[in-house]
């Protein structure tokens, strides 16, 4: 599978298809992208089912917005790592416009790690809530659901974003030093 970088801020040399750690970091982001869209689908459904209930039976599914807000956020996090690895984030590049390719990966590395540094203490401080989450038992208000169980998707997500983004910022480092193609990421 080839990677099309057309969509990052310079364009690549570096061939990530070479390398078998980047396929398997792929096939972990697309897998966590699929389950996202899963939910998606599932949402769509329960929002039918929701408003069919009004219409029919003149009450709406109990919970439903309690299951939309919970999955909407566990979908987000799903996709957050795919997004990373495909270089989808939004780039402005009026500063950038004039500037030779090796400072536009400069540029980029330095963005892959300051993100990554965010990225890793969001997820230290998930964590530290996923815990009170559970010692406090807390739960959603009308169908009583755990908080920490659509928690726990979230926190893996955001740690996997975390070195999905180290990764990156090492390919960038790597293609910046090799002119393009460095032979120790394959």
């Amino acid at each position: 599978m080839k990677i099309d970088h057309n969509n990052s801020n310079y364009n690549s040399n570096f061939n990530f298809d070479i390398s078998p750690f980047h396929k398997l970091l792929l096939g972990l982001a697309n897998t966590l992208a699929v389950c996202g869209a899963t939910i998606l689908l599932l949402l769509v459904f329960i929002n039918v089912i929701s408003i069919l209930g009004r219409i029919i039976f003149g009450e709406p599914l109990v919970g439903d917005f309690e299951l939309i807000e919970i999955a909407c956020a566990v979908a987000i996090f799903l996709f957050l790592p795919l997004c990373q690895l495909k270089n989808g984030n939004i780039v402005v590049e009026a500063f950038t416009l004039g500037l030779s390719k090796s400072k536009k990966i400069i540029l980029d590395l330095i963005g892959d790690l300051i993100f990554a540094i965010v990225a890793l203490f969001f997820s230290i401080r998930m964590v530290f809530g996923l815990q009170d989450m559970v010692k406090y038992r807390e739960e959603t208000m009308l169908l009583e659901i755990p908080v920490w169980i659509p928690f726990v998707p979230a926190v893996f997500s955001f740690l996997f974003l975390s070195f999905i983004c180290l990764y990156m910022a090492l390919a960038k480092g790597a293609e910046l030093l090799s002119n393009g193609k460095p032979k120790w990421i394959a």
